[in-house]
């Protein structure tokens, strides 16, 4: 796995309360600016492309750098996450852990600014019994803003690296045992040699076991052109996004922000949102249109719970149509399984009035009905990687 901890030892704590986190839809990202670009504007510029929280600036950063990032934030109106060098991943054994872990708690608890606690990325399941001990003992000292824990892709399996024989007892484990607020996992899926063929089985799988122990799950998605990663068009970024919905989940996090080529001088690392030199990627832009239209679609789907999921089938047009439940409506999300062709398909309605989504106003539009055969329709089109959402 290329990821970009480079050694670091990062901290999220959430500082939301349990009911937020399972219901509001979070917008976040991997690798922020490094410490010399630090300053209000660049902040500010994270929240102009329609991120919730920033996640951490990068390794080395000291209490004071970490401060004025968590400051910047609460200006700018974005939550944070914190990354510090004084994290540990078990207390048993460790006479000083609690020590640590108070006084990272002391030094950013009470900020207005915090989200939570960055604690480590991609643990092997060996390690989940200590990572339990701290998650819970940051939840009894701080009980607003939880540990943020990140998990292996399915394809962790291929390297001997989960600890467990299969990957749903990976991900059950680790919700067992660290009891986390979020199940967080990443997953790159498009190769220069193809797409990975178990993306859905990765979404299907985290889906499943955040439904059945009431847990929301966040996905990591590819941005960044790094080793046989390609460089994303429009649509494949807008893919990622949507399925990522129509699964259910509750947070998109792209990989990465601002490009690692200053961290990671051994990868060749080129199209993240925000270059090297601090000069805009053209998928800045393109980040910052696709979060917007997640976070209303987020917002559209808030309180509903995801019933059903139908993932891309070989014949007809490629979708994936996934069935929420609401206090007062049935929803259904249709994302195009199809990111280079635009797809239309008939979609059957019990009801007469059916209503679809703009996420560009954040309004429910009345839609055609149309019969055929004893039943009622409506046409669906889509754009490539697009999606919509409808309701009766």
């Amino acid at each position: 796995m290329q990821r970009i901890i480079c050694g670091l030892i990062i901290i999220v704590t959430v500082i939301l309360p349990s009911r937020a986190l399972a219901e509001d839809f979070t917008t976040s990202y991997w690798n922020g600016p490094p410490a010399k670009f630090l300053s209000q504007e660049r902040v500010s510029e994270i929240k102009e492309a329609n991120f919730t929280i920033a996640f951490p600036l990068s390794a080395g950063n000291s209490l004071e750098q970490n401060k004025k990032f968590l400051d910047y934030c609460a200006k700018a109106g974005l939550k944070a996450v914190i990354a510090d060098s004084r994290m540990i991943y078990a207390i048993s054994g460790n006479p000083k852990a609690k020590e640590q872990l108070d006084a990272i708690v002391k030094d950013y608890s009470n900020h207005p600014a915090l989200f939570g606690y960055y604690i480590v990325d991609e643990p092997g399941a060996g390690a989940f019994k200590g990572l339990g001990e701290v998650v819970a003992y940051l939840k009894e000292k701080d009980p607003r803003h939880p540990g943020y824990i990140n998990l292996l892709p399915t394809y962790g399996r291929d390297f001997n690296v989960l600890g467990t024989k299969t990957y749903e007892e990976y991900v059950r484990k680790f919700v067992d045992e660290v009891k986390p607020f979020a199940i967080s996992y990443d997953h790159y899926h498009f190769t220069n040699h193809g797409d990975r063929a178990d993306f859905f089985e990765n979404l299907d799988t985290v889906r499943k076991v955040a439904l059945e122990t009431n847990t929301p799950f966040w996905n990591i998605v590819l941005v960044v052109q790094h080793g046989d990663y390609r460089n994303l068009t429009e649509p494949e970024l807008r893919y990622e996004a949507m399925q990522t919905i129509a699964f259910g989940g509750k947070g998109l996090l792209w990989f990465t922000y601002w490009s690692p080529q200053g961290i990671d001088t051994g990868a060749k690392w080129q199209h993240a949102m925000i270059n090297e030199d601090g000069s805009r990627d053209p998928h800045y832009d393109m980040i910052k249109q696709i979060n917007a239209d997640v976070l209303a679609f987020g917002e559209a789907l808030k309180g509903a719970k995801s019933t059903e999921i139908r993932a891309p089938q070989k014949q007809g047009p490629p979708f994936t149509l996934g069935s929420f439940k609401s206090d007062t409506h049935d929803l259904r999300f249709i994302a195009s399984g199809d990111y280079k062709n635009a797809i239309s398909l008939p979609l059957a309605v019990p009801s007469q009035r059916v209503e679809r989504f703009d996420p560009a106003t954040r309004k429910w539009d009345a839609v055609e009905i149309q019969p055929k055969n004893g039943k009622t329709y409506v046409t669906v089109d889509i754009p490539p990687g697009a999606a919509v959402l409808f309701r009766w």
